[in-house]
């Protein structure tokens, strides 16, 4: 963790002993009655009083700066973007459809059991109901999910080897590049197969949400996922006889843009809205990243 990380993460204890040594540095040094000593007493004054404003009015209450650090929001939040998180907006409002929040995870998100600050976007809302289906494609048949097509377009992504893979509409994109469907067929070793793309979608209230920030279409579905947690009380049928899961009054349905790659919702039950902290408004650092969340 950087110096900034620290600063910014300072504990309420640990500031207000810093505030009182502050001041009490403040009262020994006006006994002096030097011109130095007098200076150095006004920037511990101010110090002192700035540090009260931070970190126990504006960050508690108001503003908070965050650090990110996964790619379970890639493309719209990388890894080491600090952003700034209003606190204040949802003391008066409620969270919509497709907001960036930060928030307390429960318990059972993390191996450890600890509570961590984690930042997802808003899908559903209470009353919603949400169906995801997996996204694949068939190359003369033969099924390939999100882990085998990137295995066999390595080439085709970034030089760490590492990629991304987006189904949409008859179409593939690899870290954002088109990949079309024989150059699919040659990856596979089968230049002459028949390629159909299936891409992943997130149904809301019966229709499908156009996602334009994933990096990904989903690869599981929900419910139903090998590692969904989903109540039975939360499960409802369509007349098509497709399961949905519809949000209770409280709970919110959050998942990460980067949505094969994000310890989410769909994982770990969904989110009760008193855990919310704040919505994510603005990327602060680095220079080059400076930019409003979307």
């Amino acid at each position: 963790m950087s110096i900034t990380e620290r600063l910014a993460n300072l504990s309420i204890p640990t500031v207000i002993i810093t505030i009182v040594v502050l001041f009490a540095l403040r009262y020994v040094l006006l006994k002096q009655k030097t011109p130095i000593a007098k200076s150095v007493a006004e920037i511990a004054e101010s110090l002192a009083v700035a540090m009260g404003l931070v970190f126990l009015i504006i960050r508690p209450f108001i503003v908070q700066a965050f650090f990110i650090p996964s790619e379970s929001m890639l493309p719209t939040l990388q890894v080491h973007d600090h952003i700034l998180v209003n606190k204040f907006i949802y003391r008066f409002s409620e969270p919509k459809h497709g907001d960036v929040i930060v928030f307390k995870s429960p318990p059972q998100a993390n191996q450890d059991g600890q509570e961590k600050d984690f930042i997802k976007r808003v899908i559903a809302l209470p009353g919603d109901t949400v169906r995801i289906t997996p996204g694949y494609v068939l190359i003369d048949g033969a099924q390939y999910n999100h882990s085998d097509l990137e295995s066999i377009l390595r080439g085709y992504g970034r030089s760490d080897g590492k990629v991304n893979v987006k189904l949409l509409n008859d179409e593939v994109l690899v870290d954002g590049r088109l990949v079309t469907k024989s150059e699919i067929a040659a990856a596979a070793e089968r230049p002459n197969a028949k390629v159909k793309v299936v891409p992943g979608v997130v149904y809301l209230n019966g229709k499908p949400l156009r996602e334009p920030y994933t990096a990904e279409d989903p690869d599981e579905p929900y419910p139903g996922g090998p590692r969904s947690f989903v109540k039975d009380e939360w499960i409802v049928v369509n007349k098509k006889g497709e399961q949905m899961v519809k949000i209770p009054k409280g709970k919110l349905l959050v998942m990460g843009d980067n949505r094969n790659d994000s310890n989410d919702a769909r994982f770990w039950g969904l989110l009760d809205r008193e855990r919310v902290l704040g919505k994510a408004m603005f990327i602060f650092w680095p220079p080059n990243r400076i930019r409003w969340v979307h």
